[in-house]
């Protein structure tokens, strides 16, 4: 990652910037200084024509938006964003998401804290689940993306709900619990 220290008399503050490449034409990979990571997909190929044939700094651009109103919500920054580049010609975002690799991690990190929250070894909970050992190691190491029915074992293995994996870092987000009450 890209990083700009500023010293201010005694203090050396880290400004790092977010980072934004091509993943093809149509999509880039954002990366925050916050550490999260999205997929942002736009309706055409212009802005990356752009930037390519016209040397115009679309990336650099889209960058610069994440750092001026990104604060830890993707979904409520991407209207703003999206106004932006609309505003300065740019194609709109035509979808966004966090990561795939990423949400792999939080599920994995989750199910380890809860594990070891229960006083549980990898072994108990791979034998109360009924999944193999390997599996929920690579699940927990971020490797492995489960599917419903593995989660849904290790879920029972841990005596709880589904819903025990929070994917947004927002408080103010309503559970499915939430919802169906």
């Amino acid at each position: 990652m890209w990083r700009q220290h500023v010293k201010f008399g005694f203090y050396l503050f880290n400004m790092e910037k977010t980072k934004v490449s091509y993943l093809d034409p149509k999509r880039v990979l954002v990366k925050t200084p916050q550490g999260d990571s999205f997929i942002i997909g736009f309706e055409s190929a212009m802005n990356y024509a752009w930037e390519e044939q016209a040397n115009v700094p679309f990336s650099d651009f889209l960058g610069s938006l994440f750092d001026k109103f990104y604060k830890g919500d993707g979904n409520v920054v991407m209207g703003e964003i999206t106004r932006q580049l609309m505003i300065n010609g740019f194609s709109p975002v035509f979808s966004f998401q966090r990561d795939p690799i990423q949400n792999r991690v939080i599920i994995g990190d989750r199910i380890r804290e809860l594990r070891e929250k229960k006083g549980m070894d990898m072994a108990t909970l791979a034998f109360k689940s009924a999944i193999m050992f390997s599996t929920l190691r690579r699940i927990e190491q971020g490797k492995f993306a489960p599917d419903l029915d593995v989660l849904t074992k290790i879920a029972q293995g841990l005596g709880m709900k589904i819903d025990f994996v929070e994917l947004e870092t927002d408080e103010n987000h309503e559970s499915i619990s939430d919802i169906r009450s």
